[in-house]
């Protein structure tokens, strides 16, 4: 497999994984409300959604330095650099894939209108999607792997543990330049690192012949967190999602990982991972203050999140 294009993947979105991310348990069944609004989200993405997949393989991988290094272009992962080195992955599949930009533009309309509900639903089933599609990009490129005597590694992206987001710039250069920037649909990323359209994501899979060591190194193995149900290449149980790339149980309140005092937890020296630039516009744009009468402060900050 060179090079793979598919402007109409399947989108048949797994209603345990659905459900995963709306925040059910997967025994949930869901009914009344929470139903008719699962049913609408997909039934309107179906309708309206312009999904597509793009994937180029790469043959020429330079590891020096902890650093991996493809046509000039450095990635300075040296989580991703140990791994592929460890499965001796001799080439890359560089992937992109989208839910396309009409899914969040009617999200955010249902926002506008303070339809929350709607907005919530269908921003979710757009993740949703995204994971589906690389779910089965990743399940094609297996087949592929599985015919030529190779194994494909578990994807990986800017922003994952151990590879910083800021990345993302020099993976999508990459993918235009192979593809000579005639992908299937836009794709561009924003000065923080977050893609767009949002509802996208930006992948790396190795390949490797060493198929004996793939499965004794247990992180290694894509399929534990493969959710594709039926699949015929599958050599071992799906086990877990992958993690997040924020930890966001620390910031509940009574989590042992914050200190009881409040002052040792802020600082206007602090660090952050999102540059100062865009905290700044998200400060002046979104976020409200107000003194109440008992001299404590009321912050309001108007989200615009999603999980992709």
């Amino acid at each position: 497999m060179n090079e793979l294009i598919d402007i109409k993947p399947d989108i048949n979105v797994n209603e345990v994984e659905y459900k995963r991310l709306l925040g059910y348990p997967y025994h949930h069944e869901l009914e009344g409300r929470s139903r008719e609004l699962a049913d609408w989200a997909r039934d309107w993405y179906y309708k309206k959604g312009k999904p597509w997949i793009y994937a180029v393989r790469i043959d020429e991988i330079d590891f020096s330095n902890e650093k991996i290094r493809i046509n000039d272009i450095e990635f300075s992962s040296k989580r991703l650099c140990s791994q592929l080195r460890e499965a001796n992955a001799k080439s890359l599949i560089l992937a992109a894939v989208s839910a396309g930009a009409e899914c969040e533009k009617k999200a955010a309309q249902f926002w506008r209108e303070n339809k929350p509900d709607k907005y919530f639903f269908l921003e979710i089933f757009g993740s949703a999607v995204v994971e589906h599609l690389i779910t089965n990009a990743g399940a094609r490129f297996c087949a592929w792997a599985d015919e030529n005597n190779s194994a494909v590694l578990p994807h990986y992206s800017p922003g994952y543990p151990g590879w910083d987001v800021t990345d993302q710039n020099k993976l999508l250069k990459l993918i235009e330049q192979k593809s000579n920037n005639d992908l299937p649909g836009t794709i561009e990323v924003l000065e923080t690192g977050m893609l767009k359209p949002k509802k996208s994501l930006l992948a790396l899979f190795g390949i490797t012949k060493n198929i004996e060591k793939v499965k004794k190194l247990s992180e290694l193995i894509p399929c534990e967190t493969c959710s594709l149900q039926g699949c015929k290449y599958r050599r071992t149980n799906y086990k877990y999602s992958r993690n997040p790339i924020e930890d966001v149980n620390k910031l509940q309140p009574g989590n042992n990982s914050l200190s009881n005092n409040p002052k040792q937890d802020l600082s206007k020296s602090a660090k952050y991972n999102v540059s100062l630039k865009a905290l700044q516009k998200w400060s002046d744009e979104r976020l409200n203050l107000r003194i109440l009468k008992d001299n404590s402060i009321e912050a309001q900050f108007r989200y615009e999140g999603t999980t992709c």
